[in-house]
């Protein structure tokens, strides 16, 4: 079996809620039926509203992208506790760990790892180093990528994107920390660069990893090279 990368937005993970970790977790035990799971953890609301206090009074972005490292480091705890034992019971800080870890036949959870790379460019990063088949970004609440944003008068839903239109998507984003609500920059370019597919999909329910890897037609939006 190859290796797939799921990306999971910090909003579904925080502020916890048992229903959804229970279904998430059953879900993933059940992919891997279908193919060797990694994942990675997104910070949140919560550590949107760390960034937020700490902007207004000055602290430097630098700063910023630590804790929100931080608060997504602790949603990859609590995902990795909810998956013992196919799961070592803490998060994963680096490519490499996070690689010996998936050799060995267990999921590695990780959340951010540097200053200046949003949890995306882990996800991507992560699945170049694997080689992994595909990234399964599970977004909150938005099912693909939308031209123009959601909101927008006249928005739609892409089945398909190149890099050249997701990099005009992301362009109306800011990139700093705690901004990342699609993808950024840093992701985009690994996966140019290692031709890494990525798609798109709601994942306020988290069965719909199973039905991706069933092959089962889902809402979404599949960033590829053509």
């Amino acid at each position: 079996m190859g290796y797939v990368v799921v990306k999971i937005s910090g909003r579904l993970l925080s502020p916890p809620r048992s229903d959804y970790y229970r279904i998430l977790r059953d879900s993933i035990l059940e992919a891997r039926s279908f193919a060797n799971l990694a994942i990675v953890c997104g910070g949140g609301p919560t550590a949107r509203g760390y960034i937020e206090v700490l902007r207004d009074i000055g602290v430097s972005e630098a700063f910023l992208d630590i804790i929100g490292i931080a608060v997504s480091r602790v949603n990859a705890l609590a995902l990795a506790l909810a998956l013992m034992p196919y799961s070592p019971p803490r998060p994963i800080e680096g490519i490499e760990e996070a690689v010996e870890v998936a050799l060995k036949g267990l999921i590695p959870v990780l959340g951010g790892l540097q200053p200046g790379q949003s949890t995306n460019a882990v996800a991507v990063a992560l699945a170049e180093a694997l080689r992994a088949d595909i990234v399964i970004n599970m977004l909150a609440g938005v099912n693909g990528v939308y031209v123009p944003p959601p909101g927008f008068e006249g928005s739609r839903r892409l089945d398909r994107v190149s890099y050249e239109e997701l990099e005009g998507v992301i362009r109306r984003y800011p990139q700093l920390a705690g901004t990342y609500e699609l993808f950024d920059n840093v992701a985009l370019k690994v996966a140019e660069r290692s031709k890494v597919r990525v798609l798109f999909v709601d994942g306020s329910d988290p069965r719909v990893l199973i039905r991706v890897l069933r092959g089962e037609k889902v809402e979404g939006t599949m960033l590829t090279t053509t």
